[in-house]
């Protein structure tokens, strides 16, 4: 008997092991960005990122990857829109010195995006 409770240990782990993995897969995203932009002072170069999040509902703790570094983390928040968005996409700013700060992220297939706040500057930095 005592092979049998092994045995089941086993499926249990793999069963929480399996759920686990989808519910990280669910809370991640590849995106391409094809433009530098900013994020919570962070600059992300063009390129591949994974974008991950921890859900708050609706606010969100996000975190941009490239290649296995995270290069940025910012507060978001999810919105809901009228429609989906066709395919994953930035949305930026554009800045009068030429540069771009990245303001939202949507996700092909869905109608939720992640809307970032631009961070206001203290008085020390003003």
């Amino acid at each position: 008997m005592k092979n049998g409770h092994r045995a089941n240990g086993w499926v249990l782990m793999a069963i929480l092991m399996t759920a686990s993995l989808w519910a990280a897969a669910a809370n991640s995203r590849t995106l391409s960005f094809r433009t530098a932009v900013t994020l919570n002072g962070a600059e992300m170069k063009p390129g591949f990122y994974v974008v991950e999040w921890v859900s708050h509902s609706p606010e969100a703790t996000v975190t941009f990857r490239r290649n296995g570094h995270m290069v940025a983390t910012a507060p978001g928040k999810w919105v809901q829109r009228e429609m989906k968005s066709p395919a994953d996409a930035v949305v930026y700013t554009n800045n009068a010195d030429g540069t771009h700060t990245l303001t939202e992220v949507r996700f092909a297939g869905t109608k939720q995006v992640l809307v970032f706040t631009p961070v206001e500057l203290s008085s020390k930095q003003k």
